[in-house]
């Protein structure tokens, strides 16, 4: 029987990379951006988007407002 639940796995290990990159890779704190992203994945939507978004985060939560050149050469050097 296949795995139901993979892209719900997916989107939290992707969720706690951004958080590990935006954190800059600190050696670890893995258990803790895995809760976090579990908490952030799961959480309710906001009725209202007040709070600003990282390009990731915008990635992980289907908008279309992402700033793709930026984060593409974001560690790029030169970029």
């Amino acid at each position: 029987m296949p795995d139901t639940n993979h892209d719900g796995e997916q989107t939290v290990r992707d969720r706690a990379y951004f958080i590990w990159e935006h954190e800059g890779r600190p050696n670890g704190r893995a258990y803790d951006h895995w809760v976090r992203a579990v908490t952030e994945t799961f959480r309710p939507v906001p009725a209202t988007a007040d709070e600003p978004m990282l390009d990731e985060e915008k990635i992980l939560a289907g908008r279309i407002d992402v700033n793709m050149p930026a984060l593409l050469t974001r560690d790029v050097p030169g970029g």
